[in-house]
């Protein structure tokens, strides 16, 4: 890795340092040496062995995401990233020599953490199997989250590289799963150290609950590493077909219809939620962008070249196709009772995600005009999705809210308005597909001027 990485050589340049070793060494014991202190003789092992795994964890997953961000933000404060996107880096080169590099110091308190905790186990006060798995858990959630930290200060990054005004709730995931379910984390430490951990099936096969950490860990690791892959390809405008969007929303739903294991169905309708929420999130999170990616794809379409087209598509047409597909897939599957309505509902959704992205889509082309895109989308949006359709539901009953807002009509109305044949059945898809092409009209006539018109502008005379 040192030989062939530039990227971790400048890391350990910049972080390592021989005074390291020793004072890392020097507060691992300080840390260990508070149980001497503070526990009674009687509770000396066990008070010995937290300290150790505490201080593990907080090594490798805080402290380490902590440093792995921050190299990140050292680049934009430091006006160097303009270098390392001219340099020959590819992006896995950066993102594990950032990984393994700027987090180096990180590794060294894990290291003695490790050390301390073996050196417990030599001593027969632990097994020697916990502290393997406590050290495999620790190495490999603090891998994730180090790839999580660097994906939140990428996703803080503006169109110039500058970090900006956003809230980083890329990590949120992840502290809910670390802090709101409790009995996770304690069957967990259960199967470490008790082994009594009680049965916890995946796709039918039980993998106990430190199966499941090992299992939730390896998801969160890559699909961290794959969104950092994807964020360093743009950033280092290296250009990738978008096939890593959707190969981490598929093994979302592969992982997430596994705790329930309901068979291909489950597996096909968690995908297609997941690639809702995904569309969703992508199309609010670059609205900023989507004015040059468009006029990117306008140019190497009128240039016959597709690939490059593709490659610079906005990735929420991606998910959304990718919902719609496991959508209709969920229809002709079998699976449990209630499975064809909740297909029929998560299509439905498509078409009206369909309509709002196409409406975001239109104030995103008129950014420089208008003096906030995303303050003209939302406020169209409450009114299309909220006002309207309650002032339909006051004029018309029933029958106007199915008109104005379909979805939420069906809801309201009950489970069974969703399967009724006939007029009332056919409402939905006559509403929707009118909104769809009303909108598009008007996304059409604001990208002929805003992208055409452009092109036209800077074609030679």
């Amino acid at each position: 890795m040192n030989t062939r990485n530039p990227e971790f050589q400048r890391q350990l340049w910049l972080n390592w340092r021989p005074a390291l070793l020793a004072w890392s060494l020097g507060l691992s014991l300080l840390v260990l040496a508070l149980p001497l202190a503070l526990a009674p003789a009687q509770e000396l092992p066990a008070a010995l062995s937290m300290t150790a795994v505490t201080g593990l964890w907080a090594a490798a997953a805080v402290y380490g995401s902590v440093l792995a961000g921050r190299s990140l933000a050292e680049e934009a404060s430091q006006n160097t990233w303009d270098w390392q996107r001219l340099s020959a880096l590819t992006p896995w080169q950066m993102a594990w020599g950032k990984l393994l590099g700027a987090a180096l110091p990180a590794w060294l308190y894990a290291l003695w953490f490790a050390l301390a905790m073996a050196g417990v186990a030599s001593a027969r006060i632990l097994d020697r199997l916990p502290v393997l798995h406590s050290v495999g858990l620790a190495l490999l959630w603090g891998l994730g989250l180090q790839a999580w930290a660097m994906n939140s200060v990428l996703l803080s990054w503006g169109q110039r590289d500058r970090p900006v005004n956003r809230r980083r709730t890329a990590l949120l995931p992840l502290l809910l799963l670390f802090f709101i379910p409790g009995p996770f984390i304690g069957r967990v430490y259960d199967g470490i150290f008790e082994n009594s951990s009680q049965p916890m099936l995946w796709w039918g096969v039980d993998v106990g609950a430190l199966g499941l950490a090992y299992l939730t860990g390896a998801l969160v690791l890559g699909l961290g590493l794959l969104s950092l892959w994807r964020q360093l390809c743009s950033r280092l405008d290296v250009r990738t077909l978008p096939w890593a969007w959707p190969l981490g929303l598929a093994a979302t739903g592969f992982f997430s219809a596994g705790t329930v294991d309901l068979g291909a169905g489950a597996f096909l309708g968690s995908t297609a939620w997941i690639a809702l929420l995904a569309t969703a999130y992508v199309a609010l999170q670059h609205m900023d962008q989507q004015l040059r990616a468009w006029r990117q794809v306008q140019w190497s379409a009128s240039r016959r070249r597709w690939r490059e087209a593709l490659e610079a598509l906005p990735l929420w047409p991606v998910s959304l196709l990718l919902g719609f597909a496991t959508s209709v897939l969920a229809l002709f599957v079998p699976g449990p009772q209630g499975l064809e309505i909740s297909g029929l509902l998560s299509i439905h959704l498509c078409l009206q995600l369909l309509r709002d992205c196409l409406l975001l889509t239109g104030f995103a082309l008129l950014a420089g005009r208008l003096k906030s895109p995303m303050g003209s989308f939302v406020i169209a949006w409450l009114i299309l999705n909220i006002a309207a359709p309650l002032l339909a539901y006051g004029l018309a009953g029933q029958a106007g809210a199915m008109l104005v807002q379909p979805v939420l009509a069906m809801r309201f109305a009950g489970r069974e308005a969703a399967g009724q044949a006939g007029a009332w059945a056919a409402m939905p898809w006559v509403s929707l597909g009118l909104q769809i092409l009303a909108i598009l009209g008007w996304v059409v006539h604001v990208f002929k001027e805003r992208v055409l018109g452009f092109a036209r502008d800077q074609a030679p005379a």
